[in-house]
C-alpha cells in the first residue's frame, strides 16, 4: 500500500496506548502472550517467533488501527495438525504464496494483513507474512483468542456474499476456494490437508474495511503484546493473573486427564487437579483448547473467555496436549473479547456447546483470589437466550 515505510517506527512505539510498530525485539512479548491467549492449543510459537525475530533485523512492521486508512485486508492463519507444524515446520513461503494466490483468484491486492486469530502461532505468522508482503498489520483479529474451526471466525458469524481463500499445504499444493459458505472452507482444506502433509498456511479476503471493522476483535495484537510483556515481569504464579488481566482459579497437583476424539473440536478430553489451599477440585474440559472449567462440579468459565493453565513454576502455557498426572499447574481465566457477548448469535458460535459441551456460556466475572470469593459480572450471558440453552 503506497505511504507504508517498513522500518519508520521504533521499538514498542505507541499513540493512545495501542502499539504502532513491531521490531524484532517484540517478536518474543508477542510470542509469550499469543501463546497464553491461544487458551492452550493454537501451536507453539517458537519457531515462529524465532523466524519473525531473524526476518525483521533492524527492519520493523507497521501497526495500524482497523480504522487506520486501509482499504481492504487479508485475513491469514494456520489449518490442521498444531503436532505436525513443529514437526515439519514451515519453509516461510506456504502464507505468502496463500496471499499471493487469492490475489490472483480475485485481482485485488489488500493494503494490510490481519492475523486470523490472536491465540497461538497465527500472531507472529501474520507479522512475518505482513513484513514479507510489504503491509502494515493490522491490530486486530477474529477470535481474541484461539478456537479450532474456520467458521467459527467473526469474519463469518453472519453471511457474507462470498467467500474467496487460499490454502498452500506443506508439500506446496495450493488450493483456492471461492464459496458462499465459510464450512466449505474447513470441508475442503481438512480433507486436503490430511492427504497432504497435515497443514496448511491460508489467506481469506481481501474484506473491504467497512465489513471487516463490524465482525473483528479489535486491539488484538496490543493485548498480546501488553499480556507478553506483564507475564515476562512476573515470577510468581499466584500474580500471574492479576498482572495479565485475569484471575487465578486454582493451582495444585494434576489427579486426572482423559482424552479422546470429537467431531466438533478435533480431539476432547479433560484434566482434573486439587486446588492446593481449598481442596477443591477442578476440572476443565477441552476441545482443541481449555473450554470449560468446574470447582467442585460448579461451572467458572467457560468460553469464549480465556481459560488459560500454565505450569506453576515456570509460568510457561501448557498446551491440551501435554498436560499429565502428577504435574503442578495453575488455572487461571482472562475476560474474552467482547465482541462475542454482544449478541447470541455471536455467543452460540463460540460457547461450550460449540464445542460439544451440553453447558451455558459462564458470565464473564471480574477479578477475585479463589474459588468462592466474591465477583462481580462483566458480561451478562446470563441475560440473554441461547439458542438450545435452558430458560
Amino acid at each position: 500500500m503506497p505511504g507504508w515505510q517498513h522500518g519508520a517506527v521504533h521499538q514498542g512505539e505507541q499513540r493512545d496506548g495501542a502499539v504502532t510498530g513491531l521490531q524484532a525485539d517484540d517478536a518474543e512479548r508477542l510470542g509469550r502472550g499469543a501463546a497464553l491467549l491461544g487458551c492452550g492449543g493454537g501451536g507453539q510459537v517458537d519457531h515462529m517467533v524465532h523466524a519473525l525475530r531473524i526476518a525483521l533485523g533492524t527492519d520493523s512492521v507497521p501497526v495500524v488501527p482497523v480504522d487506520g486508512g486501509v482499504r481492504s485486508v487479508m485475513a491469514v492463519g494456520l489449518v490442521g495438525s498444531t503436532t505436525v507444524l513443529e514437526e515439519k515446520v514451515p519453509s516461510g513461503r506456504e502464507l505468502p504464496d496463500a496471499l499471493a494466490a487469492v490475489e490472483r483468484w480475485t485481482g485485488r491486492r489488500a493494503d494490510a494483513v490481519i492475523a486470523a486469530q490472536i491465540g497461538g502461532v497465527t500472531a507472529p505468522a501474520a507479522a512475518l507474512t505482513a513484513h514479507a508482503a510489504g503491509l502494515p498489520l493490522v491490530d486486530a483479529d477474529l477470535v481474541g483468542r484461539a478456537t479450532p474451526r474456520i467458521d467459527q471466525l467473526s469474519l463469518f458469524v453472519d453471511p457474507l456474499a462470498a467467500v474467496t481463500a487460499a490454502a498452500v499445504t506443506s508439500s506446496g499444493l495450493r488450493i483456492v476456494v471461492d464459496a458462499p459458505d465459510p464450512r466449505d472452507l474447513e470441508t475442503v482444506w481438512r480433507e486436503a490437508v490430511s492427504h497432504s502433509g497435515g497443514w496448511a498456511a491460508f489467506a481469506i479476503g481481501p474484506v473491504d474495511v467497512d465489513v471487516l471493522a463490524e465482525r473483528c476483535v479489535t486491539g488484538s495484537v496490543s493485548r498480546a503484546l501488553d499480556v507478553g510483556r506483564a507475564a515476562a515481569r512476573t515470577t510468581d504464579v499466584d500474580h500471574l493473573g492479576a498482572a495479565i488481566g485475569g484471575r487465578l482459579v486454582a493451582r495444585g497437583r494434576v489427579l486426572d486427564v482423559q482424552r479422546g476424539g470429537d467431531v466438533l473440536s478435533f480431539v476432547h478430553g479433560s484434566m482434573a487437579l486439587r486446588d492446593q489451599d481449598t481442596g477443591a477440585v477442578v476440572r476443565v474440559e477441552a476441545g482443541s483448547e481449555w473450554v470449560h472449567c468446574l470447582v467442585d462440579g460448579q461451572p467458572v468459565a467457560s468460553t469464549p473467555s480465556c481459560i488459560v493453565v500454565v505450569d506453576a513454576r515456570s509460568l510457561a502455557p501448557v498446551t491440551t496436549d501435554r498436560a499429565r498426572v502428577g504435574d503442578e499447574l495453575a488455572v487461571l481465566v482472562l475476560p474474552g473479547a467482547a465482541w462475542w457477548w454482544r449478541e447470541p448469535r455471536r455467543l452460540a458460535r463460540v460457547g461450550p456447546r460449540a464445542f460439544g459441551i451440553d453447558a451455558d456460556p459462564v458470565p464473564e466475572v471480574a477479578a477475585s483470589p479463589r474459588p468462592g470469593a466474591a465477583a462481580s459480572p462483566l458480561h451478562g450471558a446470563a441475560a440473554l437466550s441461547l439458542p438450545g440453552a435452558a430458560a
